[in-house]
């Protein structure tokens, strides 16, 4: 095979761009080396500093009730719904109460023997307006009690539409009425019991134990008239007609809550807790509402550290952290539901300054 012959001329061509190209990139190389390179720019954040991030869980305004039996008795009515709006002092539950009721009416008998006793031993004086004292208070808590019973008896008709909601009102003033003059009865005998008086003579003593008991058996009394303590709405309702209540239950009879007003219980990590401070900016998220952000505010920080509850599962290990619990209030009319776990982002804004643990270090 025969090889084709290069020209001198091509050769010494060839040579001259190569010698060429190799400086042009030398002396590129030598520029470059003498100059600062562009710095690429990073887009700028539409999310503003966060001073702190925590887990949180809504919740309504001061907290959710749960209410249980506080002795085992089988639920003789129910008288709410789930999501039934209640007053202050309404019925929720009535437990089996028979048996009380008898022995109500026991103690009340034998409290009547010892008041004719004591009566028949005149007494004056001072002794006189202590006995007239207990007996005025003696009869105002029972009527406070029997206003209770009546005001209960119609709050379980009104279920039934046999009376009217002014009745019912009616029976709700008794109450307030009833109450208002058990404690005027109470400042009046420590009046009296504030002077110089006579040791009790055996028949006021055995008087007084008397109505200690009927006091003792209506208290367990109306512990089976499981009533409402606020004005909320029911938001868990688990007691059934018919089932025993025990109070040893993992579950409550039912929960209430107030949901006119929201509130976020957060977990600040310890880290964190020197950017945090009340009054403080924050935005709540939700899974529920991923592309929304809820305002909110740091209204209540507590004054130590406690293990998590949020995201505790199962027993705490030796290497869990504490946190700063912190409750932020929600703007009124957000759409978020008790119970939803959410993310809190608190702002930046002057928070090391205005942290009222940094203004301690």
């Amino acid at each position: 095979m025969s090889m084709r012959r290069i020209k001198p001329t091509s050769f010494l061509l060839f040579l001259g761009v190569l010698t060429f190209g190799i400086a042009a990139m030398g002396a590129a190389g030598l520029f470059s080396l003498g100059s600062t390179p562009a710095r690429s720019e990073q887009p700028a954040s539409l999310e503003p500093a966060w001073a702190a991030a925590a887990p949180g869980r809504v919740e309504p305004k001061g907290r959710e009730l749960h209410l249980g039996a506080s002795a085992p008795a089988a639920i003789k009515e129910v008288l709410v719904q789930l999501n039934d709006r209640v007053k202050t002092g309404d019925l929720l539950i009535r437990l089996d109460d028979e048996e009380l009721k008898a022995k109500l009416a026991a103690v009340k008998a034998e409290a009547a023997v010892r008041l004719a006793e004591r009566d028949s031993n005149e007494v004056k004086g001072a002794a006189l307006d202590r006995r007239k004292a207990e007996d005025n208070l003696y009869s105002a808590d029972r009527g406070a009690f029997d206003a209770r019973i009546e005001f209960d008896r119609l709050i379980s008709l009104a279920k039934e539409n046999q009376v009217s909601a002014g009745e019912v009102e009616k029976g709700r003033a008794a109450v307030t009425a009833a109450e208002s003059k058990v404690e005027h009865e109470h400042g009046n005998l420590k009046r009296v019991q504030s002077k110089n008086l006579p040791a009790l003579t055996r028949e006021e003593a055995a008087l007084s134990a008397a109505r200690a008991e009927v006091a003792v058996v209506s208290t367990a009394l109306e512990r089976t008239h499981i009533r409402s303590p606020v004005e909320a709405s029911v938001l868990e309702l688990h007691a059934k007609l018919g089932e025993m209540a025990s109070p040893a239950a993992d579950t409550p009879l039912l929960v209430l809550g107030d949901t006119t007003h929201l509130q976020v219980r957060a977990e600040v990590q310890e880290r964190d807790v020197r950017k945090i401070y009340p009054g403080q900016a924050a935005i709540v998220k939700s899974d529920a509402f991923p592309n929304r952000s809820f305002d909110a505010r740091v209204s209540v920080m507590a004054r130590a550290l406690a293990a998590p509850q949020l995201l505790a599962r199962g027993q705490r290990k030796p290497m869990d952290v504490d946190v700063l619990e912190v409750i932020l209030d929600l703007d009124d009319g957000v759409p978020l539901l008790p119970g939803m776990r959410t993310d809190v982002l608190f702002k930046e804004a002057e928070s090391l300054q205005k942290s009222s643990v940094a203004k301690t270090e």
